[in-house]
């Protein structure tokens, strides 16, 4: 049995009352685009997209930038199959969305198998919750609190009622035994933070900008309090090379505070420092998207009401205001003497486009990207520091585009993950998006040549072929350029601004030089 057509005008009232508005995907010819009709007829926006990974990315992008509900919606099967990487890719980063997917009934009982799937066997073992189509008046708020609980994450509803049992909250984690936290920060007399993803949506965020202590991000985290603040150390991954700021601060703290830092948003299991004690939000729930390490199960539920108790006593602590520049300043230092670095080309862009959003793909630039761009804001940095999810960038650009115009939106992507869903942004063009593409082009899949070269291993598997990025860019009617420095990169943004079209531009870098500087740090 399939829901009736007033049970989706429920649906999509109930939609627009919790701020829905946008709804991305590839529909079929039956209940999906009926649930699209009745969205519509309420105000909301139907986007089609190439290819159903893509809407996925986008609602997760768009929910992060808005903090509104968005949808993305797939035929049953293989329009599910193609929806899965993008929920994955969200799922990873913590971005929540509501997917949507016609589906056949739990009862089956005509035989027919066409495009038949579990959908569940697909994505139950990431997805926040699984659901069928309710009538009930509050069911879309009830799946949508699901999905923005922390951890938040994408949540899934088939069109057949009848669902079997929901998959269900994630299992609590036992909380290990309460430390003497007050006691040892009481001590410290040179502490630190490690802030992660926690928090973006934490009440006690706030309180970040008045410490005068040294303050880490993951890359995760990253924005969680102003980057241009003098406490600001910037991005710790746990591999940074002796050149980065964890590495020449870290050795001089007494003690590590780490506040969220969940296993999935560390390149290292490794604790970063000797001396750590670990806080986590009470209740977390997570899915099991990364497994429980040594990171997970160190952490202490904090309360709100502790956090600031805990943030009070290190307002109390003043120490490596000094330190945290000059060790930024070496992190400068250790690449200045390349001038057409990705370091440079980040400088030029972010003076001419101040307050940008930028959405990063993945490779080598994203390192760059991690430790130079400077954000004010954790919405100003979107992209896939936990997955690396190669294309995922295009994405989250065209959504963070959609939600921040006529705000630009800068996407980094390199020449390998550029090729993924290139097709997509004629979306850009579509909606006449301020979306600027720099494609950070070495020739190779420049972050696995590192290693490869390093052991004498085959580069011919890494090596990409020139498919004429830019000229094919112009044809789907971006305006492009070329540039091999970083002051052609300048004029180039700036030719962009007054061009009133989406822009792409292909930033060349010499390959070897690209892998050394990297090597520097990470």
């Amino acid at each position: 049995m399939i829901p009736n057509y007033m049970a989706f005008e429920s649906f999509a009232l109930q939609f627009s009352e919790l701020g829905g508005h946008r709804v991305f995907g590839v529909p079929g010819g039956g209940p999906s685009l009926e649930l699209i009709t009745q969205v519509e007829r309420r105000g909301g926006v139907f986007s089609a997209t190439g290819h159903e990974a893509v809407a996925a990315l986008m609602a997760g992008a768009y929910a992060r930038q808005t903090g509104r509900l968005a949808a993305c919606v797939s035929i049953k099967g293989p329009g599910f199959m193609n929806l899965a990487p993008g929920l994955l890719c969200n799922s990873y980063e913590g971005y929540p969305c509501l997917s949507i997917s016609e589906a056949y009934p739990c009862r089956e009982l005509t035989g027919r198998r066409h495009k038949w799937l579990q959908h569940r066997s697909v994505a139950g073992c990431f997805l926040r919750g699984m659901y069928g189509f309710s009538e009930d008046s509050s069911s879309v708020a009830d799946i949508w609190r699901s999905a923005t609980t922390e951890c938040p994450g994408p949540v899934h509803m088939d069109l057949v009622p009848d669902y079997p049992e929901d998959i269900g909250a994630p299992p609590e984690r036992q909380a290990p035994s309460p430390i003497a936290w007050r006691s040892i920060v009481a001590a410290a007399r040179r502490p630190a933070l490690l802030v992660g993803s926690w928090a973006l949506r934490s009440h006690w965020s706030r309180r970040l900008s008045a410490l005068r202590v040294p303050i880490f991000t993951t890359a995760a985290g990253k924005g969680a309090l102003s980057e241009n603040l003098p406490s600001c150390a910037g991005v710790c991954t746990g591999d940074g090379k002796p050149s980065t700021p964890e590495k020449r601060l870290l050795p001089h703290t007494d003690l590590l505070i780490c506040l969220g830092v969940r296993s999935g948003e560390m390149l290292s299991a490794s604790a970063p420092h000797g001396n750590a004690v670990w806080f986590d939000a009470p209740n977390l729930a997570s899915r099991g998207v990364f497994p429980e390490d040594v990171l997970g199960l160190r952490a202490t539920a904090l309360t709100d009401v502790d956090a600031e108790e805990l943030l009070e006593a290190l307002a109390e602590k003043t120490w490596g205001m000094e330190e945290t520049a000059a060790a930024l300043r070496y992190m400068d230092e250790s690449v200045v003497d390349w001038p057409d670095s990705p370091r440079e080309a980040i400088r030029a862009v972010s003076q001419r486009l101040p307050g940008a959003a930028h959405i990063v793909d993945t490779g080598n630039f994203t390192v760059w990207v991690e430790h130079f761009l400077r954000v004010d804001r954790a919405r100003d940095i979107t992209g896939t520091p936990n997955g690396r999810y190669l294309g995922a960038g295009v994405g989250y650009a065209l959504g963070t585009a959609l939600a921040r115009t006529p705000e630009p939106a800068v996407l980094w992507i390199g020449d390998g993950g550029i090729r993924a869903n290139f097709a997509e942004l004629a979306l850009a063009v579509d909606h006449a998006l301020p979306l600027l593409v720099i494609v950070m082009s070495d020739g190779y899949y420049g972050s696995i040549r590192s290693r490869a070269r390093a052991l004498g291993w085959s580069q011919r598997p890494l090596v990409l072929p020139n498919h004429r990025l830019v000229r094919a860019a112009d044809t789907i009617g971006f305006a492009t350029w070329k540039a091999t420095s970083a002051v052609e990169l300048d004029e180039a943004v700036a030719q962009w601004q007054r061009s009133g079209a989406p822009g792409l531009i292909e930033y060349q870098l010499d390959p070897d030089m690209y892998v050394d500087f990297t090597e520097r740090l990470r």
